[in-house]
């Protein structure tokens, strides 16, 4: 009677394992399901956002959002949107209002648009806005390479691509964001910009090379009024 007992007691034993053996690959095998169809659906996302980003910028090039303040204000943004809340903006930049007008009626029929299609934002904002930036980056910088060609025959020194930018970008844009990006951007390219050199600096380096310029020429002038006298 012992040993049945024993025996059965066994078998319990063995029976309770296989159940458990059994759940732990049903578990796995639901884990390989979701993290199979978050990876397929994480593909979908990406291309839908790649894709429709790419035609959409195409129709539009909002240079302003290149601006690192005007960029976070923008997260803010979208984060709010996501949780049905409203992002107040303190900053009354130019190139903040740029932004709250663009996305309020621009970018936020877009994202209807795209959410139409089955884009979820909420958990999504960092992806659609990374998304966002990347494309809107190699954009400007192509426009801008092209334009200003003439930068890539005079970049030796830093002192030099800097004049050279002075000489073919009207003052009047030469701080815009859109350019001083293209700009900061070319010169990391050709190994131009000293480490920790930010677009900060680089702003505050064009100021004063036209302060510069400006000077000289105001010697330039007295020399000339001075010859004339002989």
């Amino acid at each position: 009677m012992l040993k049945a007992m024993k025996q059965k007691w066994r078998d319990k034993r063995n029976q309770l394992a296989r159940q458990t053996e059994e759940r732990i690959q049903g578990h796995n095998t639901d884990l390989q399901v979701q993290m199979r169809q978050r990876r397929e659906n994480d593909d979908w996302t990406d291309e839908l956002l790649n894709k429709d980003i790419e035609k959409y910028l195409y129709t539009i090039h909002p240079s302003f959002l290149l601006n690192d303040r005007v960029n976070r204000a923008l997260y803010n943004r979208l984060l709010a949107r996501a949780q049905g809340k409203y992002s107040l903006t303190l900053s009354v930049t130019s190139e903040m209002k740029l932004a709250l007008d663009f996305y309020n009626t621009d970018l936020a029929v877009f994202l209807r648009l795209i959410e139409k299609k089955g884009f979820q934002l909420q958990g999504n904002e960092e992806r659609f806005l990374l998304t966002l930036m990347n494309r809107l980056s190699e954009n400007n910088y192509r426009m801008y390479k092209e334009r200003y060609s003439e930068l890539d025959a005079h970049n030796s020194s830093l002192s030099e691509a800097v004049t050279s930018y002075l000489q073919q970008v009207p003052r009047a844009y030469q701080l815009e964001t859109g350019r001083l990006d293209f700009f900061y951007k070319f010169l990391l390219s050709e190994g131009l910009l000293p480490a920790g050199t930010t677009k900060k600096k680089l702003k505050k380096l064009i100021k004063s090379s036209n302060k510069k310029k400006a000077g000289d020429h105001q010697l330039e002038r007295m020399e000339r009024r001075l010859d004339r006298i002989g």
